[in-house]
């Protein structure tokens, strides 16, 4: 009497059915959720973050947590985000790489800078290398999503 071997689970693209029976594609890509910055940044630098009525005059990276809105006021000159210890905003996610992106202040503007992070850095949607940011670009950090705004 011979056994055969149980079948192996795949490996590599999957598929799944959808409900009117057809099967697609299970793509990484078209899977990955977008997450709120809020409950993800590192708890020291939560305590530091003010509501938007209280928001002073200046650059602030906008948090979200659902219907919670903070903001984390940005005064130095080059800002480290990523998963780092060091990092001058911490995010707990293993998605974000450990230097993950760089904001620099040049003047009174701002340059969102990638630092060959794994998962991408995206402002408004685009992947970005370098540019510069405007009150009210989305910066995604992988699946991270938080804001940049100016307070006048």
């Amino acid at each position: 009497m011979s056994m055969q071997a149980p079948i192996p689970s795949p490996v590599g693209p999957f598929a799944i059915e959808t409900l009117d029976g057809t099967t697609d594609s299970l793509d990484a890509v078209a899977t990955a959720t977008e997450l709120d910055a809020l409950p993800l940044l590192d708890y020291r630098l939560r305590a530091q973050t003010l509501p938007p009525a209280h928001g002073i005059r200046g650059a602030h990276l906008v948090l979200r947590d659902g219907n919670e809105t903070r903001l984390l006021r940005v005064d130095r000159n080059i800002t480290h985000l990523g998963r780092d210890a060091a990092a001058d905003v911490r995010f707990e996610d293993h998605r974000v790489s450990r230097d993950h992106a760089i904001l620099v202040r040049h003047g009174r503007y701002f340059r969102l800078l990638d630092n060959r992070s794994a998962n991408g850095t995206f402002v408004n949607g685009h992947c970005v290398s370098a540019t510069n940011l405007a009150s009210g670009d989305v910066i995604e950090l992988g699946p991270v999503r938080l804001e940049f705004v100016e307070i006048d």
